[in-house]
């Protein structure tokens, strides 16, 4: 019996490391394949420099960088690019070999923020995002892209706003819910916020002290954000 349960644990451990193999291999050839689907900035330069949104609004000298987070790849399979080299730091969706422009950058930070969400309840996730321009008075606004109609949509606020937002924005995903919070410091001198010039990664979120400014909720058929009342 002795050597045919030896034999019998062989044929397992053989076994489980055959479905671990395969397990890994299969893993690494999806990953590959999802990063394949991907464009590298060159090409995504290119379909950007064909748009007419970019001649108007950057120097064709200016420096992409590409500022899309998992999240947004893995929910909508799009890809983000930022333009950096100039005051003018505008975002640019690029999918199915098109471009688009979402936002405003100059004299601004452009797009600090951005999360997947189903806006107008159609079964696709759009793009709901956070932005700031201004070279004279610095304001922020949040919008959104309909992923379906490829437009750009401003939310408004609860109560309306009389003036101008003058600090900036963090979106996150709470309970289902998207969350506005501010941005607090930004004008002391002290605190560097040179990365939000770029697009802010998970760590800087979590290393920025935040306030809440309000929620956004659905109201007739729109999206609003419905501020916090002091």
């Amino acid at each position: 019996m002795r050597p045919l349960l030896k034999l019998l644990c062989i044929i397992i451990i053989i076994v489980l490391l055959g479905a671990f193999l395969g397990w890994a291999i299969n893993g690494l050839v999806e990953e590959e394949e999802d990063h394949a689907d991907k464009l590298s900035i060159e090409e995504a330069s290119k379909i950007i420099l064909t748009t007419p949104d970019f001649s108007k609004l950057s120097n064709k000298e200016t420096d992409l960088i590409e500022i899309t987070s998992s999240s947004i790849w893995d929910n909508t399979k799009l890809q983000l690019f930022k333009s950096v080299g100039d005051s003018s730091l505008e975002t640019f969706i690029v999918t199915n070999q098109e471009a688009f422009h979402i936002g405003i950058g100059f004299g601004g930070l452009g797009v600090t923020s951005v999360v997947p969400y189903d806006v107008n309840n159609d079964g696709t996730l759009d793009l709901v995002y956070a932005y700031s321009f201004g070279s004279g008075i610095h304001r922020s606004v949040i919008s959104w892209f309909d992923l379906k109609s490829y437009t750009e949509h401003t939310i408004g606020d609860l109560p309306e706003r009389t003036e101008f937002r003058t600090y900036d924005l963090i979106l996150k995903i709470e309970s289902d819910e998207i969350v506005v919070y501010r941005i607090k410091g930004m004008n002391e001198g002290e605190n560097n916020f040179d990365f939000l010039r770029a697009y802010p990664t998970e760590k800087d979120i979590d290393d920025l002290n935040v306030v809440k400014d309000g929620t956004l909720i659905r109201e007739n058929g729109d999206l609003y954000n419905k501020q916090v009342q002091n």
